[in-house]
């Protein structure tokens, strides 16, 4: 089963789906039911490792730290050029 980029899974559905995994509730015989513990496992990882879950809040702190560092670097130039305008 493919899932779309809008369609990620959550903490909280991965987190369902390996407790029923450990209970042996789930019947990992059927088709695409180890793909989906597989993807439960990542997502729980990559949460546990970047302390956030998939999904926009990640991207939202991706997207201001390069905003700011952008920022940065254009205060920087413009603070080197302002001398050299200034005695011309």
């Amino acid at each position: 089963m493919k899932r779309s980029r809008n369609e990620l899974m959550t903490l909280e559905e991965a987190t369902r789906i390996e407790a029923q995994v450990a209970s042996g509730s789930l019947d990992l015989s059927l088709p695409g039911t180890q793909q989906l513990v597989d993807e439960a496992h990542r997502v729980h990882v990559s949460a546990y490792m970047w302390g956030t879950t998939r999904g926009e809040s990640g991207r939202k702190r991706l997207h201001t730290g390069i905003a700011v560092g952008i920022g940065m670097v254009v205060v920087t130039v413009g603070g080197f050029c302002v001398p050299f305008l200034e005695a011309h």
